[in-house]
C-alpha cells in the first residue's frame, strides 16, 4: 500500500481548480515544476495563514492571498522586514516566524510540517510566484432556469410548490482574468464550497425540526451553482417565510416581459407556476449575510420580543433553577467579547442546553462576582445582598437538530438586535462593524457550538456563611464544567459537520473535525460585504465580459445616477449602496432595468 501525505487530497483538488497537469510519467518541464511550485505554495498560505489573515484580518489590511500585499505591506511589529521579500526568506518575516521562529501560526493551531516548511522556503526564493487562476466558464440566468425547469419536472407535481433554490452564479461567474493582481483575492473553488457550507449551516441554523437538511445540488456534477431545499423539511412553510424573504431581497428580477428571446419568457414563466412563485430562487452570499442577522434572522427562527417567553417554550425556569441549585455556573473576567466580568448559567432545556449569559457595563461594585456572586435579582431570591446588577445578556440554546439559536438582550430581558458597543464588541467585524449583532456574530465566534472558559469566581468568593454555601454550590468545579463543555460541543460539531461536509471534501471536515476549516457564515458574509469593483458588478449583473458594463455605464447617465460611475475610474462602491432598498428598488435593480436583463421585482 502506497502512503499518501496527510494533506495530499488539498492538492490533488488544488491541482485540479488551477488547470494544472496530474502528476504523470513524463519528466516535468521547468514551467511545470514553476507552476506546481506557485500551487503549493498558495495552498500552503491557504491551509496555514489565510484563516487569521483574510478570514478574521488579526492584521488590518494583511491579506496574505494577495501577492502585491504580501510583496508591499510593512509589518507593524518590524519595520526592516517585510512579509515576502522576493528571493530571499532570510529577510521575509513570513519565514522568519514560520520557518525559523516556528511560532506562526500561534498556540495549538495547525502547524506546516517539515517538507511544507521546505517548500515554502523554496516558494520565497523562487520570488513567491502565485498560481495563474482559470477563468470559469460562464453560466447564465437562462441556464440556472433551465436547470431549475428540469429539477421541477422530476420532483412530483404536489411537491414543486415547496421546492426553493438558492444560486452561486454570480460567485461562480467573477472570474475574470483581470481580477488577478487586484487587492482583493481571486475567487477560487475552495470559496464556492465554503459558500455552499455556510448555507447549509445556516438554514439548519433557522431550523426547528429535527432533522438536519441538507441542501441538494440540482447541477450535480456541472458547475454546482444552483442548490434546493424543500420548505417543509426546514418549517419554512408554515408562516410563509419565503415571502418574509423576498421583502428584503434587493437582486430581484422576473424574466417575463423584458425583451429577450421567447424561450427565456416562456421557460421563466413556466418555472413561476411550478414553483408558485415570482423569485423562486434568492443568491446564497445574500441570503448568508441578511439571513443570519436582524430582522430576517429573528424572523424565519420565530424568536420572541422577550427572554422570558423563549425560556418558556424551551422548558426552562432560571429562578427555579437558582433556587434548586439546578444550573451550572461560572464567572471569569476575560472574554472574547465582553468588556467587563462575564457570568454564564447551563441550564437544561428541551431540547439540550441553554447557556444565559450575564455582561456588565463596570467590573466594581455590583459588577463584581467575587461580592456579588448570587444574581440576579428576583423576587424570591433569599441572597439579596449578594445579587450582582447586570447590564444584558446573551442567550445560547440548543436547536431541536442539535446547531444553535441565539438570542441578544438588554438588562431587562428585552431582545435586541447587536449588544451595545461599551459592553460588547466583535473583534472579528463579522457585521461589518466592530458591534455584536444578533445571529450573525454568535455563529462566527461560537464556530464550534461552546467556546472553553475557565471560572475564576468559586475559588475567590469574597462572601461568608450561608452566601458562600450556596455560591459554592451553583459554581461547578473546573471538572464538571469541562464535561458539559466538552458534552455540548460534541453534540454541535457532530450536527454542523453532518450539514456541511457534503460540500467540504477535505481531510479536516472527513474526521468530524471543522477546527481548521474557516467559520463558514462569518467567512461569506464578510467576502460578500466588502466594496465592488467593476468585475464584482459585471459578474452580479450576468456580462461574461467586464468591459460590456464599462462602455455601458460611460454612455449611458442613468447608470451613473444609479452609482456605477466611481467603476468607470477604476474605483469600488460600496455593498451597503448596491444593495440599499431605500426607494424601493436597489440600484442593482434600477440598473438591471435599465440595461434590461430584468424586471425588478419586490414582495411587500
Amino acid at each position: 500500500m502506497i502512503t499518501m501525505p496527510r494533506n495530499w487530497f488539498a492538492r490533488l483538488l488544488l491541482l485540479t481548480m488551477t488547470g494544472l497537469s496530474l502528476p504523470s510519467m513524463t519528466p516535468l518541464t521547468k514551467a511545470d515544476e514553476a507552476s506546481d511550485l506557485a500551487a503549493q505554495g498558495y495552498q500552503i498560505l491557504k491551509t496555514y495563514c489565510y484563516r487569521c489573515h483574510g478570514q478574521r484580518f488579526e492584521v488590518e489590511g494583511f491579506n496574505v492571498l494577495s501577492r502585491s500585499i504580501l510583496l508591499d505591506k510593512v509589518p507593524e511589529e518590524d519595520k526592516d522586514l517585510k512579509y515576502v521579500v522576493s528571493g530571499q526568506p532570510e529577510k521575509s518575516l513570513m519565514w522568519q516566524r514560520a520557518g525559523v521562529r516556528k511560532d506562526m501560526p500561534p498556540g495549538d493551531n495547525p502547524k506546516p510540517t517539515a517538507e511544507e516548511l521546505t517548500v515554502l522556503k523554496k516558494w520565497i526564493e523562487a520570488e513567491a510566484p502565485f498560481p495563474k487562476a482559470g477563468v470559469r466558464k460562464h453560466v447564465s440566468e437562462k441556464q440556472v432556469f433551465v436547470r431549475m425547469k428540469d429539477d421541477l419536472m422530476a420532483t412530483a407535481r404536489e411537491d414543486r410548490r415547496f421546492r426553493r433554490y438558492f444560486t452561486l452564479t454570480n460567485l461562480h461567474n467573477n472570474s475574470f482574468e483581470k481580477r488577478i493582481g487586484r487587492q482583493g483575492k481571486n475567487l477560487d473553488d475552495s470559496d464556492l464550497r465554503l459558500a455552499r457550507a455556510a448555507l447549509a449551516k445556516l438554514v439548519n441554523s433557522l431550523s426547528w425540526k429535527p432533522e438536519i437538511v441538507v441542501p441538494r445540488i440540482v447541477d450535480q456534477g456541472e458547475e454546482e451553482i444552483l442548490l434546493v431545499v424543500d420548505l417543509r423539511d426546514l418549517g419554512w412553510d408554515e408562516q410563509n417565510l419565503w415571502n418574509e424573504i423576498l421583502k428584503r431581497y434587493p437582486y430581484g428580477l422576473t424574466h417575463e416581459t423584458v425583451p429577450m428571446d421567447d424561450e427565456f419568457r416562456e421557460l421563466a414563466t413556466q418555472v413561476y407556476e411550478l414553483t408558485n412563485s415570482k423569485i423562486p430562487a434568492v443568491r446564497v452570499d445574500w441570503f448568508v449575510d441578511n439571513a443570519s442577522r436582524p430582522p430576517l434572522y429573528h424572523t424565519i427562527l420565530g424568536l420572541p420580543t422577550v427572554v422570558g417567553d423563549l425560556e418558556k417554550s424551551l422548558r426552562v425556569n432560571p429562578e427555579t433553577d437558582f433556587l434548586r441549585d439546578k444550573l451550572a455556573r461560572a464567572g471569569f473576567a476575560e472574554s472574547g467579547v465582553s468588556r467587563h466580568n462575564r457570568l454564564v448559567d447551563r441550564h437544561v432545556a428541551l431540547y439540550g442546553a441553554y447557556w444565559k449569559s450575564y455582561d456588565f457595563e463596570k467590573s466594581e461594585t455590583k459588577g463584581n462576582l467575587f461580592q456579588f456572586p448570587l444574581g440576579p435579582s428576583f423576587a424570591d431570591n433569599p441572597f439579596p445582598n449578594q445579587v450582582f446588577e447586570h447590564a444584558g445578556g446573551e442567550m445560547i440554546f440548543n436547536l431541536p437538530n442539535g446547531l444553535q439559536g441565539y438570542l441578544l438582550t438588554d438588562a431587562k430581558g428585552n431582545r435586541i438586535d447587536k449588544g451595545p458597543i461599551e459592553i460588547v464588541r466583535d473583534l472579528k467585524e463579522t457585521s461589518g462593524t466592530p458591534e455584536v449583532v444578533n445571529g450573525i456574530s454568535c455563529m462566527a465566534c461560537h464556530e464550534r457550538g461552546t467556546i472553553r472558559f475557565r471560572d475564576t469566581v468559586r475559588e475567590g468568593l469574597a462572601i461568608g456563611g450561608q452566601a458562600q454555601v450556596k455560591a459554592r454550590r451553583l459554581f461547578a468545579t473546573r471538572e464538571q464544567m469541562d464535561k458539559l463543555l466538552e458534552k455540548d460541543e460534541q453534540r454541535f460539531v457532530q450536527a454542523v459537520n453532518e450539514a456541511m461536509s457534503p460540500f467540504l471534501e477535505t481531510e479536516s471536515s472527513a474526521d468530524g473535525d471543522i477546527k481548521s476549516i474557516p467559520e463558514p457564515v462569518g467567512t461569506t458574509a464578510r467576502s460578500y460585504q466588502r466594496d465592488l469593483e467593476l468585475d464584482d458588478v459585471a459578474a452580479e449583473l450576468g456580462f461574461d465580459d467586464p468591459t460590456q458594463l464599462q462602455l455601458l455605464i460611460r454612455s449611458n447617465t442613468k447608470l451613473r445616477e444609479y452609482g456605477l460611475g466611481p467603476l468607470l475610474q477604476g474605483a469600488a462602491i460600496k455593498r451597503s449602496h448596491w444593495q440599499t432598498l431605500e426607494k424601493p428598488l436597489s440600484p442593482f435593480q434600477q440598473t438591471a432595468s435599465e440595461i434590461q436583463v430584468g424586471t425588478p421585482y419586490r414582495t411587500l
